[in-house]
């Protein structure tokens, strides 16, 4: 949907401190000790900025198939909902909930650049808006579901992030890598561009995997925290069809933190950090095994809202 329409949100959303106070105690919960909040939106909004054109055919092959395993996990049915995609970069988690049977679906993200390829299905469903995870510009219960598919760990602030999605919606489905969770190309990927002088970005450093709240347990108690109830977080494991060395690559070098350095190359670097990144890649993955090496562990949380929860019990 390049050249359609961007709404950019307006000014913060009202949280109270009732709100947001008792998430804030979430053991995991932590704002980087490297970036201010501030510089960490910079940072992902332009490393998403840079990597959104070459998207849909990388990192968007393997998390359209996560989008589609998270909607389907949805706490409540889509047929006819309204649905707010958090985070939704280019799309893949909204168009799965149109399929899955959602009236609307409107797309919230940092990044203009991704809002601008998240493709025509959208763009009939609903102009997308640029906004901030924690300071939405929609009125309370606007939405039946949120779906935050690898967005609450883009967020300085897990505890404001759950608070946002229950204050703007009746139920959550998110999903993050499980804690641990890693593949071979990873490394090999990493190794590969460093030889031709890949650094990685501050604000992915300052998001490292140490760092996130993707513990199931972690999500549990901020959701249930921030006033949802029938809270279940769990981890699952998703094929995503993804088995090639070229495959692969294109899925690590596709990502936010490497889309500033490989512009920054000229078109023979480009083609060289490729392939010696395959070159890595197959090696990194011999042996393993035929029926496909990626094979994402994902943890999964699902909840409604307690006003929800209160509106659809017999008594209400």
């Amino acid at each position: 949907m390049v050249g359609d329409e961007i709404r950019t949100g307006g000014g913060p959303a009202e949280l109270t401190a009732a709100e947001l106070a008792p998430a804030e105690r979430v053991p995991a919960e932590r704002v980087s000790a490297e970036l201010a909040p501030a510089e960490l939106a910079a940072g992902l909004r332009a490393g998403y900025d840079a990597a959104a054109g070459e998207w849909a055919d990388g990192p968007g092959l393997m998390y359209a198939q996560l989008a589609r395993v998270l909607v389907a996990a949805a706490p409540v049915p889509l047929a006819g909902r309204l649905v707010l995609d958090l985070g939704a970069g280019a799309g893949v988690a909204g168009r799965a909930a149109l399929a899955a049977g959602a009236r609307h679906v409107v797309g919230a993200d940092l990044s203009e650049g991704m809002l601008r390829h998240s493709g025509d299905a959208l763009s009939a469903a609903g102009c997308p808006v640029a906004a901030d995870a924690v300071a939405l510009p929609f009125r309370d219960a606007s939405f039946d579901l949120v779906v935050a598919a690898f967005c609450l760990n883009h967020l300085s602030s897990l505890a404001a992030g759950l608070a946002e999605a229950r204050r703007v919606g009746g139920a959550i489905a998110a999903s993050l890598f499980a804690p641990g969770w890693t593949h071979p190309a990873k490394d090999a990927v990493d190794e590969a561009a460093r030889s031709f002088g890949y650094r990685a970005p501050g604000w992915y450093t300052a998001l490292a995997p140490g760092s996130r709240a993707s513990d199931p347990q972690v999500l549990a108690e901020g959701a249930a925290a921030a006033g949802f109830t029938r809270v279940r977080a769990r981890t699952t494991d998703v094929p995503t069809g993804l088995t090639t060395p070229a495959e692969l690559v294109s899925w690590r070098l596709g990502m936010a933190h490497y889309a500033p350095f490989l512009r920054s190359l000229d078109p023979a670097g480009r083609a060289a950090t490729r392939r010696a990144a395959e070159r890595a890649v197959a090696t990194s993955i011999s042996g393993a095994t035929p029926n496909g090496p990626l094979v994402v562990s994902m943890a999964v949380l699902t909840a409604v809202s307690r006003r929800s929860a209160a509106a659809s019990s017999p008594s209400a």
